[in-house]
This record gives structure tokens, sequence and C-alpha cells, in this order.
């Protein structure tokens, strides 16, 4: 069960990495939204996994709910930013150095979250606390969207500034999935006691 989630996380981080990758100028669009996909076949896979697992298994470190819940907020992370590909894709992404802040938050953040998830099976007493961390880094997200936003609707409104706009809303929308990710952590720590 551990390796499902634990991959499912990865999965979410790869995809992260990619969508960072592409803004750095180190993959196309078009490049970054093929390996995108298959980044998510492999992190449905691993939900899958769990999933299955889950109906099999007795004792886990949290509520078998709360694993199924922190499994569809991992897999919701995953699905916003290859959303955040797509789109980059589709609307022929411009000026991507902008986009660089959020995704090395993005990057933070999952890594956080992929720590926090680490530590249900190795010290559940912690999942707490890296939870929080977790959280925090995501709240980065969020900041930097607020910024940015400002800045857009300071300027023209523009096509190229509306379509900014969607796609700093999309990453502040994976920012949101971090979160939801780390409260279910949180809650689920917190109702076994650690």
């Amino acid at each position: 069960m551990s390796e499902a989630l634990t991959g499912q996380v990865h999965a979410a981080r790869d995809g992260a990495e990619l969508a960072q990758a592409m803004v750095n100028k180190k993959v196309s669009p078009a490049q970054a939204r093929e390996r995108i996909a298959d980044i998510e076949h492999r992190g449905d896979a691993m939900r899958a996994a769990l999933v299955d697992r889950l109906s099999r298994t007795l004792v886990a470190p949290l509520d078998r709910e709360d694993l199924f819940r922190l499994s569809r907020s991992i897999d919701d992370v995953l699905d916003t930013i290859r959303e955040f590909v797509r789109e980059a894709d589709l609307y022929q992404i411009q000026r991507r150095k902008t986009y660089r802040p959020f995704l090395d938050h993005v990057v933070t953040a999952v890594e956080s979250l992929d720590e926090a998830v680490g530590t249900l099976w190795s010290a559940p007493q912690e999942v707490p606390l890296k939870a929080l961390d977790a959280k925090k880094a995501a709240r980065s997200i969020s900041r930097e969207y607020q910024q940015e936003f400002a800045r857009i609707v300071d300027g023209d409104m523009s096509p190229e500034a509306l379509k900014h706009r969607e796609l700093i809303k999309r990453l502040d929308g994976v920012g949101a999935r971090i979160c939801d990710a780390a409260d279910v952590l949180t809650d689920g720590a917190l109702k076994r006691g650690y």
C-alpha cells in the first residue's frame, strides 16, 4: 500500500518537474503534453493499485476513507498539472519565464507532500507537522498567483493577458489541491492520535 501511495505522489512530482522543464524551455509545450499523458497513466495505475490494496488490508496508518480521500487529492494535483501543460500547449504559451516561480513553488510543495506521505509508515507522529510544511509551501503558489494577477489587471486586457491569467489560475489550483491533500493527511493522522 505504501508503494502505491508513494508512487502516486511520485507521479505528481514527475508531472510538476515536467511542467517546470517546459517553462525552463528544456522541452516544448507539445513534448510536455505528450509526456504528461504517460505520467498521468502511471499515477492512475498507482491509484488503482492503492484502491485494490485498501479493499484487502486490515490495518493501515490512516482510516481507509482518509487514505482514499488522500489518494483522490493527489490524483487531483496531477490532473491539474496536466491541465496546465495541456493549456500551455493549446494557448501557445508566451513568456515562459514568468511561470518559473510558480513551478518552483509547485515542485517544492509536492516534494514536501511526498515527505509527509512517507512519514505515514516510518514516523506517523510527524505527519501533522510534515503536512503543515506541505501546506505552507503550497500557499507560496497562491501568493505568487495574487501578485501576478495584480500585474495582469493593472495592464492591458489583451488576448495574451487572458491566456496568461488562465494559466496562472490553473497553477493556483495546483496549490489548492496540494493544500487539500495536506489537510486530509492532518485530519487522518489526528483521528488516529498521532
